[in-house]
Parts: structure tokens; sequence; C-alpha cells
């Protein structure tokens, strides 16, 4: 019996991930292509060429289960983005595999000391897109969004376009906190696959690590990047994924695939 598969490699983190959950979910070990994801996972280790051709591939932006599991499902082919609407039958099932994931003790740190003291905090994050989503980012969602949440909270902020996120700062001022952007070199393009260097990476994994300490998490539409955050999470954060209005029904329909 095959007891290990290769992440082949989505350009995306958050995507990533969820590729490792899903091989975590049938397999006892997770191989990778990507030197960077090595680094940040322990329990991850870099697959060799050989390896490649000798276990099977994944790379999927989807979380995987067996056909004979689609019988938890209870409105959508998929669970996907769905959140607090994921069936109970996968939130168990995926969060044991994602405790498997053994984040760099170095970035936990971090991490930890970060977020050190916090109080309940709103996180947001703006994907702008690099691709002909583009057409569906309106930063007035967001601000909308925020402005019907508690503004005493501070609001922990991470993107991937530093012009967008700039007019949020403005926006909401001494509210807003980031990460040490000239630290890890400004890469939150990683999150979307524009830099593949190892620091990039690290800081798009540092990101999706505030995010899931937020006690709300602010989201983009259709991205998997919040989401795996709310996984990282427990999946205890209230998420709120403001809708653009000129999102397409077929991409609805593709995404949110009914039974």
């Amino acid at each position: 019996m095959i007891e290990i598969a290769v992440n082949v490699g989505s350009p995306g983190l958050a995507n990533r991930i969820k590729t490792y959950v899903s091989i975590l979910t049938t397999y006892k070990q997770a191989l990778t292509v990507k030197d960077a994801d090595a680094y940040i996972f322990d329990s991850i280790d870099l697959a060799t060429d050989e390896q490649v051709r000798a276990y099977p591939g994944y790379d999927h932006w989807r979380f995987d289960f067996a056909d004979y599991e689609r019988k938890h499902c209870e409105e959508y082919k998929y669970i996907d983005l769905l959140y607090e609407k994921t069936p109970e039958y996968f939130i168990n099932k995926f969060k044991k595999a994602f405790s498997y994931l053994k984040i760099n003790q170095d970035i936990v740190d971090y991490v930890d000391d970060f977020t050190k003291d916090w109080g309940p905090t709103i996180g947001l994050h703006i994907r702008s897109w690099y691709c002909d989503r583009h057409r569906w980012h309106d930063n007035q969602l967001f601000i909308d969004a925020i402005d019907r949440l508690d503004e005493s909270q501070k609001i922990f902020l991470c993107g991937d376009n530093k012009d967008v996120l700039k007019q949020i700062e403005d926006e909401f001022g001494d509210r807003i906190i980031t990460h040490t952007q000239d630290r890890f070199n400004h890469p939150h393009l990683a999150e979307s696959g524009h830099n593949h260097s190892t620091q990039a990476n690290v800081d798009a994994m540092i990101d999706l690590m505030l995010l899931s300490r937020c006690d709300t998490i602010v989201g983009t539409y259709a991205s998997t990047f919040a989401e795996v955050a709310w996984w990282l999470g427990d999946c205890k954060s209230r998420v709120i994924i403001p809708e653009p209005p000129n999102v397409e029904e077929s991409f609805k329909n593709r995404i949110f695939e009914k039974l």
C-alpha cells in the first residue's frame, strides 16, 4: 500500500496547504516540490525527482474526500469556502488533518510574540487579484464591512497589493496592525503565487497565522486565504465575506455547486 503522496504545486500558499491536508486524510506522509514549504512545515519533506515520479501527485484547490463521503454533504457537492456551514463530519475530518501539519517553531514563536498583547481583533484580508477577478475588487466593500463591527477593535490587515492596503491604512489609521514588511521583503505576492522565494512564503504563512488569531475574519470572496486561516484557527473565528455585486452567477454555481 502506498503511504506517501506529493503536492506537485499550486502557486498559492493557501491552496497548497489545502492540498497537504487532503493528502494527510488518506496518506501517512505528504511530500512537496516547494523548498519554501519544506521549511515552513517540519512535517513535510522535499520530494526527490524519483519520488515525484513514483508517488501519486496532488494539485487541486479543493479539499479532497472520497465519493462515499458525499453522503455527509448537506447542500453543496464540495465543502470549500463554506466556513460555519461546513458539515460537522468534514469539520472533524479536516481539523484532525490540519493537526498533522507541524509548523516551523521559529514561525510559531514569532506569531506568539506578535500577538501576546492582542485584545479582541478584526482580521482583514484583501485579495485584489492578479487575474480577471480583479474586476470584482472594490475596497469600499471591506470598509463597509469593518464599519459595521466594533470600532474599538484593532484591525490586522494583510493582502496582495500594497496600494490597496495603503487605502485601508489611511481609512482606519492607528487601528491598523501589520507585521513588519521590511523584515520579510513585502512578499504578500506569495499568497497568489507571484513570488516563489522562501522568504515570501514565510511572510504569507505568518499572515495566515496572524489572521487565524483574530476573533473576526473579513475575507475576500472566493479566496482560500481567509478560508485556510479559519481552519488554522480551529474554525472558531466569526467570518464575514463581502460579496461583490458583479460576480457572475455561472462562477457562483461552479464554486458552490449544489448536490
